[in-house]
């Protein structure tokens, strides 16, 4: 007897795992496609991508000046300590018949791997080793807290937000991120799992953003 769902989501499951491997080379693909732009530059806010118009908040493809090195300055250096994905029943996109699909993602997961991209990116070196952390490391935490994903008759309308940690010998800071993405005529549900990506990757260039200006 199939039993009733809490909430009465109507379940579509993306072919997806945590930090899938051909979806993040594709989400690259089309990032490094773009014109690049400094992440806060409203250039960069604008896009096509499979056709459609893409507007977010943040650059996909952000150019982040990298440090000036030299044997007289230290190297930034950044421990990728955890990461706290969404609840589940927050994963879910609202289609315009009310319909409730969820999405399969591990957010955490890709979170972490666009985040460890662009923070080398921008010259800072990852500690990956417990062992080899210092009072000077600078270790990040992140928890997302809230997700919205509908489609309507314009598009497709998401955000994504999260509570940034911060921690060092000489600091102690959070920050709440929130990002958005518009894709002006999307109707195609199968292609969620790949908007979902995009919006993940400007969240980790914000963050990115943040730990480098410190």
């Amino acid at each position: 007897m199939i039993k009733k769902i809490i909430f009465a989501f109507i379940a579509l499951f993306f072919t997806a795992c945590a930090a899938n491997k051909n979806m993040i080379a594709q989400v690259n693909q089309i990032s490094n496609d773009q014109e690049c732009y400094s992440c806060d530059s409203a250039q960069g806010y604008e896009a096509k991508i499979n056709g459609l118009l893409y507007v977010s908040d943040i650059g996909i493809r952000c150019c982040a000046n990298k440090r000036t090195l030299d044997s007289s300055i230290a190297l930034k250096k950044v421990y990728l300590h955890r990461f706290y994905d969404l609840e589940e029943s927050k994963k879910i996109l609202i289609a315009n018949d009310s319909k409730k699909y969820f999405i399969n993602e591990k957010f955490n997961a890709i979170f972490y791997i666009f985040l460890e991209q662009e923070l080398k990116n921008r010259g800072i070196v990852i500690i990956n080793d417990e062992a080899k952390m210092t009072p000077y490391v600078l270790k990040v935490d992140l928890s997302f807290i809230d997700f919205r994903s509908r489609l309507n008759g314009d598009g497709l309308h998401s955000k994504v937000a999260g509570v940034l940690k911060i921690k060092d010998v000489n600091m102690n800071k959070s920050f709440t991120i929130r990002t958005t993405q518009d894709v002006v005529g999307f109707n195609d549900i199968k292609e969620i799992s790949f908007y979902t990506h995009l919006l993940i990757k400007q969240m980790a260039n914000k963050a990115a953003s943040i730990i480098s200006s410190l």
